[in-house]
């Protein structure tokens, strides 16, 4: 079930991948740029005026990702339910979404940094357990605190197919991206525009994830629905 998953999963991001980038890719490249501009220096462990310049990028991520996330579920459904949303569309349909979707993923983020905290396991647990509170917060227009109950009493059962399909997608991602590195820095010589370029590409391959989520979202749905009628 979890290979077909992310077979299914692979072939939608392949058949879309148009729309996605026009959805993410400004998103990416301004953080990546942003990142860009804070150079370490050698041997310099602790410097405050890095740590507030990667604060305050965090914190812009945080406000840019309830947009493009929540335009790209808008997206995933309306492929569904039809008719199929532009990039421009789904983008302007994910606007009305913000404030509940900063908050699931503030009251989230905090839950999950939290767990982390607590020796790591219980991080990925809460992780798995609240993964689907964005696509309820969108798709059902629950309020946060709605979104993320739901998300933690639907998932119950199905704590190993959302762990071990995102677990082998990140590490197909990571695998492969450290594969490219490695060479392209090994003949280019650290070549910091090939660097965003591998930077930016693989930040959206991530969107796998979250299609993939979308995918055991509808999942559950249709069980859910299956046993009450």
């Amino acid at each position: 079930m979890i290979i077909e998953y992310i077979r299914q999963s692979i072939f939608f991001f392949k058949s879309n991948i148009t729309v996605l980038a026009k959805i993410h890719l400004p998103f990416i490249l301004v953080i990546n740029l942003l990142l860009l501009q804070v150079e370490l220096p050698v041997g310099t462990v602790d410097n405050p005026s890095i740590d507030s310049s990667l604060l305050y990028i965090s914190a812009l991520n945080l406000l840019f990702i309830p947009i493009y996330w929540g335009a790209t579920i808008t997206f995933m459904q309306s492929t569904i339910d039809g008719p199929k949303y532009t990039a421009g569309q789904a983008l302007i349909a994910s606007i009305g979404y913000w404030p509940r979707l900063f908050l699931v993923f503030l009251i989230s983020s905090i839950c999950i940094i939290l767990g982390f905290m607590a020796f790591i396991l219980p991080g990925i647990y809460i992780a798995v357990r609240l993964s689907i509170a964005d696509y309820t917060c969108v798709l059902e227009k629950k309020m946060p605190l709605q979104s993320l109950k739901l998300s933690w009493q639907q998932t119950e059962e199905y704590i190993w197919p959302i762990l071990l399909g995102i677990v082998a997608i990140l590490a197909a991602i990571m695998f492969t991206d450290y594969l490219l590195s490695t060479l392209l820095n090994s003949i280019f010589n650290d070549n910091w525009y090939l660097t965003l370029g591998v930077n930016i590409l693989f930040d959206f391959i991530n969107v796998l994830v979250m299609i993939y989520g979308f995918r055991i979202y509808c999942l559950i749905k249709q069980e859910l629905s299956a046993t009450d009628d």
